[in-house]
């Protein structure tokens, strides 16, 4: 995919993507409905529901700093917006998603949604190691170029993630709690640093 051709898929992506709030009502809706995004496996219905009780969390506790978003908002480009591929079984999405959404709304940066499964094309020009990890945030400017991206959890937990899996023991339910206990104490600190890095 050349780079036309990925800024035109980029523009249809975001145009077709939905917003912040009808992502959300969207996760409840299938949480109580014992349903997912993509396809039905009864594990991705269970880490659906886990997924929006985590997420309605930080929509009722995070709020960011004004410092932060303010060097945000002086860090923006042309025609700044946002693109996130996720699907509601992510459960790094319900840890991300709901900090995005709030510097977006301080710093008036439109934001669109979309979920990964049905952009596997372009998708496949962000990967993580070789892999269509999500969340997966896209910086974009007024032409749909993509900036830079982020993407799927906080660097700092990534370095604790590729030591956990080095382990000949690795257990994934055992990293799932590390991760959650992580994301608890971090309280949203190391996504704030990445992006800022990424923008400035």
């Amino acid at each position: 995919m050349d780079q036309r051709e990925q800024n035109l898929r980029l523009k249809e992506a975001f145009e077709h993507g939905i917003t912040y709030k009808s992502y959300s009502e969207l996760l409840q809706q299938y949480a109580r409905q014992g349903k997912t995004s993509g396809e039905q496996k009864e594990s991705y219905v269970g880490y659906t529901k886990l997924a929006a009780a985590r997420q309605r969390r930080w929509e009722k506790t995070y709020s960011p700093e004004v410092n932060f978003i303010d060097a945000i908002y002086d860090c923006k480009v042309k025609g700044e917006q946002w693109l996130i591929f996720t699907e509601t079984w992510c459960g790094d999405a319900a840890h991300a998603l709901p900090f995005f959404n709030e510097w977006a709304i301080a710093t008036k940066i439109p934001l669109r949604i979309v979920f990964r499964d049905e952009y596997p094309e372009l998708m496949d020009q962000f990967l993580t190691d070789g892999g269509r990890s999500i969340p997966k945030w896209i910086r974009l400017n007024d032409h749909f170029e993509a900036v830079n991206n982020w993407g799927p959890r906080p660097s700092e937990l990534t370095g604790h993630y590729k030591q956990w899996k080095a382990e000949p023991d690795f257990d994934k339910s055992e990293w799932s709690l590390f991760a959650q206990d992580w994301y608890n104490k971090n309280k949203g600190r190391a996504l704030e640093n990445d992006i800022f890095d990424l923008m400035r």
